[in-house]
């Protein structure tokens, strides 16, 4: 029996100049699948200069939105959307037809999902990270825009690249308020995006900043007790596989925990 694949809406996040970039990550253009590109600017609207490849697609939407921050800037990409089905990218994601193939599958073949996360690749085809892996990346997140939208469900903007305190964390926390929302969140072990290797989590033995975000998320999404008990096991098991001192892990995560307060 034949299926009606959904409209697919690729909400791509960028800032400044970085949209010059955008060109390169367009597919041919396709019947129900479309580009929503959110562009930061510190400066004046009109300094933001779109490229003719993208002012020339009908399949492209262009929202100019001032100041910074990674989480706003999804925001607005999930308000500009109109699809049945989003997907979260990055300004480096590189896709194949066979990714957007795969995407249409799924939510064809889970008509009772809400949020389908899949896995992503580097640019030579390794994996990013571990699968199955106990947190997501946001370029591996796809959802039903009408069950985000009907219970409100945003990216809290705390959180994220840009934000004043935490840099990181953004998706875990989304996922979480999902859950807690009551929606269905399934995990497609199919690859839907190539990316770049090096993301914020890599950096969290090096970068304090990236210790404080995992505190605070913890805090957000299991609350203050298990967020502290969760604190010290992940500077246990640093200290166990890394070798690594566990006291600033454990300084840096709780001052997290009392940021969010």
């Amino acid at each position: 029996m034949s299926h009606i694949s959904p409209t697919l809406d690729i909400l791509i996040s960028t800032i400044g100049s970085r949209i010059s970039g955008i060109p390169s990550m367009l597919l041919p253009e396709r019947s129900g699948v479309r580009y929503i590109v959110s562009v930061q600017h510190e400066g004046p609207a009109d300094s933001v200069v779109i490229p003719l490849e993208l002012s020339s697609r009908q399949d492209v939407s262009i929202g100019l939105l001032p100041g910074c921050g990674l989480s706003r800037n999804r925001n607005n990409a999930i308000r500009m959307s109109t699809a049945q089905i989003c997907l979260i990218a990055d300004d480096d994601n590189r896709y194949l037809p066979e990714h957007i193939d795969t995407i249409l599958d799924a939510w064809s073949s889970n008509p009772d999902a809400d949020i389908i996360t899949f896995q992503a690749q580097d640019y030579q085809g390794e994996p990013l990270h571990p699968y199955p892996a106990p947190y997501v990346c946001s370029q591996e997140i796809t959802f039903r825009r009408q069950s985000i939208m009907a219970r409100n469900l945003f990216f809290d903007e705390r959180f994220g690249l840009g934000s004043p305190l935490l840099c990181a964390g953004e998706e875990d926390v989304f996922i979480s308020d999902a859950r807690k929302a009551g929606l269905t969140v399934r995990y497609i072990p199919r690859v839907i995006v190539q990316t770049d290797k090096q993301t914020t989590g890599t950096r969290f033995l090096t970068d304090s900043k990236v210790q404080i975000t995992k505190g605070a998320a913890f805090r957000r999404i299991y609350g203050v007790p298990s967020a502290i008990w969760r604190t010290l096991k992940e500077a246990s098991w640093y200290l166990i596989h890394k070798g690594a001192n566990p006291f600033p892990i454990i300084r840096h995560m709780l001052k997290g925990i009392w940021i969010l307060r």
